[in-house]
């Protein structure tokens, strides 16, 4: 016999067929495109607190820094009675207006100046004053026709301010915005905030259900009503703003920082989100709900990490790629084999190659490519740490704290294949980490087999904590059934051999695409940093030119044949140091917390997690980590080991779970009533 639907099937799939129609039509409308948010180009974008000290990139891109400025986690700091200014040069174009947005914290004492010049010797100062949390500055009025434009920002605090005062300057932006001139596109964003128009009336519906059934229907429907007005009110441009919205909630400023459309307009799932949990919870305490809860909490962390990176998207949607990507995009242009992938690893040209087929050899589409990744990246570390904790929230903390991390955001945008890199490790230990009888042993052999390979061929060095890991693996095993780590052990080396082969036909060395990272150190350390420079290595002149060049080097000579075991071991430490157990720029950008807060609960997160069953994620850490730490300390791109993200947000969500049901416990422990002796 047919089944019939349920009463409250057909009422949902009537609800969502409802705001399907109204999604569809205001995306056709053009209702979602922020033309004001696609039009500002990033000119400079310079974050203090992330790099952690100067470089000699800054001459290179246009900038210089003088004064008394030191090094902290909260930027590039001043003292009482200290000063320091940072010259910038951008393109000046007179059809747009130019603005600089500067962040960082002193208060009253701590006095911003920006003048502005057309030849770099005589500056006009354009406006003064104090740094709070953000500044905003229109240049735009005092440049004229100038086609070159150097920027002076002098900073200073006040001799009489309390010493224990470190005024900070945090980051740098220095933006071209062209308004809502139709002459520049838009760009659509419609799958974040669209995706709110059906999620959240869906959401009413089922909190609504468990409460109120008999106005479950008609909640949702004057829920998807009153967005739909919202909506179009809020999504419009205004002068000065993000859009119309943020000018009526100004009242959330102190607890949404520089905030955005999206964001506001994600909180009425977060309201009806909160109403369900408080039914779920105290009223009801089911555990059917409870997980019905969590997706629907999962649902909302996506869909606001969406409209986050949509936003950086749109800012960055017109601007060329780095130099890495561009490399990706014309190595996948000319390649005539599989294997035929320059100096770099196959994976990640292969994924160019037949993204660029499906969606576009272009840009954004590449950008587009890396967002989604990132998205992946959010579900994947949820599914993670949910199942090998068991404990549903601690996977949404998770997966919230990586939604929200400012410089996962940052580079989700830049096409790189850190994302994809990322995703397939969660992947890998996953299959290593969580057992379940619901997989067989072939099953989670092959996905070894196939995860493996492909961080392997992403990455070609990664061998240094996929054989420790498919160890663990083979010894949890029972005897008999060990043999099967034969198939993932074959397979990786099956798929690496012919990028070796291609790498010693090529350059000589069949290791060549990891060994050509030491060389470019090697340079980097000793010629631009230290300016010593080495047995055969280049001028700065030539490096300019070409990064790697000079004699081959392989790990072992450029660590150990160019260090002393002291350096080695100071280096390393304050690596490690930096990136996970100091409130530093490094360590802001893997656990996505900049807060002394934020670093408490981690530091509780870490005792937890090493007195738990799950410490062995510490030892994941250190190895996904190895020797990039030594590395860190030479100001390389962050990126390098952005890989241990997911697992050091795992610490602090950690952190904040228990320390959370410790309270929770404690509480129950008072209301619990006295036995009688």
């Amino acid at each position: 016999m047919m089944e019939v639907a349920s009463p409250k099937a057909g009422e949902l799939t009537l609800i969502v067929a409802i705001s399907l129609v109204v999604a569809v039509s205001a995306v056709a409308a053009g209702q979602f495109d922020l033309p004001h948010a696609a039009n500002v180009i990033p000119l400079w974008d310079r974050d203090y607190v992330a790099e952690q000290g100067p470089s000699g990139r800054e001459e290179q891109r246009g900038g210089q820094m003088e004064g008394d400025w030191t090094w902290t986690s909260r930027g590039a700091t001043l003292h009482p009675g200290q000063s320091g200014q940072i010259i910038l040069r951008v393109q000046n174009d007179p059809d747009a207006r130019l603005i600089t947005l500067l962040h960082g914290q002193g208060g009253a004492g701590f006095h911003v100046g920006v003048s502005v010049s057309g030849d770099g010797r005589q500056y006009r100062e354009v406006a003064r004053g104090a740094l709070e949390e953000r500044l905003r500055i229109d240049l735009t009025p005092a440049l004229g026709e100038w086609n070159q434009v150097w920027i002076r920002l002098s900073a200073a605090v006040e001799p009489g301010a309390a010493r224990n005062v470190q005024a900070a300057l945090s980051r740098v932006r220095i933006m071209r915005d062209w308004g809502t001139q139709a002459a520049h596109p838009t760009l659509p964003l419609p799958a974040p905030l669209a995706a709110m128009l059906i999620f959240t009336p869906v959401l009413a519906y089922v909190a609504f259900s468990e409460k109120r059934p008999q106005w479950a229907v008609l909640s949702s429907l004057g829920v998807l009503g009153a967005l739909a007005v919202l909506f179009e009110i809020g999504t419009q441009a205004d002068p000065g703003y993000h859009c119309k919205i943020t000018r009526y909630l100004w009242w959330l400023d102190p607890i949404l920082q520089d905030p955005s459309c999206s964001s506001y307009l994600s909180l009425p799932y977060v309201m009806l989100l909160g109403f369900f949990a408080w039914h779920v919870w105290v009223r009801r305490r089911s555990l059917v709900l409870q997980e019905e809860w969590a997706r629907f909490a999962l649902i909302g962390v996506v869909v606001w990490g969406a409209a986050l990176r949509f936003e950086e998207l749109s800012s960055w949607y017109w601007v060329s790629l780095n130099p890495d990507a561009l490399y990706y995009q014309n190595v996948a242009r000319t390649m005539s084999s599989p294997y035929d992938t320059g100096s770099r690893e196959p994976l990640w040209i292969w994924v160019y190659k037949a993204w660029s087929m499906l969606a576009g050899d272009t840009e954004p589409s590449f950008r587009f490519l890396t967002v989604s990744l990132s998205l992946l990246v959010i579900y994947a570390s949820y599914r993670l740490f949910r199942d090998y904790t068991r404990q549903p929230f601690v996977g949404l903390l998770v997966a919230l704290l990586l939604s929200l991390n400012p410089y996962l955001i940052r580079l989700s945008v830049r096409g790189l294949r850190e994302e994809a890199y990322m995703l397939l490790i969660l992947c890998f230990v996953y299959l290593v980490c969580v057992r379940t009888r619901e997989r067989s042993l072939s099953a989670e052999a092959i996905g070894l087999a196939l995860s493996g390979a492909a961080v392997q061929l992403l990455r070609f060095n990664s061998v240094v904590f996929l054989i420790p890991l498919l160890a663990v693996w083979t010894w949890r095993q029972t005897a008999g059934q060990r043999r099967y780590v034969a198939l993932p052990v074959a397979f990786i080396a099956l798929l690496s051999v012919p990028h070796m082969v291609h790498n010693y036909r090529t350059y000589g060395d069949p290791m060549y695409s990891v060994n050509v990272h030491y060389v470019w150190a090697r340079n980097h350390e000793f010629v631009n940093l230290k300016k010593v420079g080495c047995d055969g290595c280049p001028s700065r002149e030539v490096l300019q030119v070409n990064c790697c060049g000079g004699p081959p080097v392989g790990l072992y000579g450029y660590l150990f044949g160019m260090h002393s075991l002291e350096e080695i071991a100071e280096r390393m430490s304050r690596g490690y140091l930096d990136m996970y157990l100091r409130p530093t720029g490094l360590f802001g950008m893997q656990s996505g917390t900049q807060s002394y807060l934020g670093y408490m609960f981690y530091l509780v997160g870490l005792g937890a997690v090493l007195f738990s069953p799950y410490r062995e994620m510490l030892g994941v850490i250190v190895l996904l980590a190895n020797g990039v730490p030594f590395v860190m300390t030479l100001e390389f791109d962050p990126r390098l080991g952005i890989q241990t993200a997911p697992f050091v947000t795992f610490i602090l969500a950690y952190g904040i779970w228990w320390s959370f049901a410790q309270v929770v416990r404690y509480r129950a422990m008072l209301s619990a009533p006295s036995l009688a002796l």
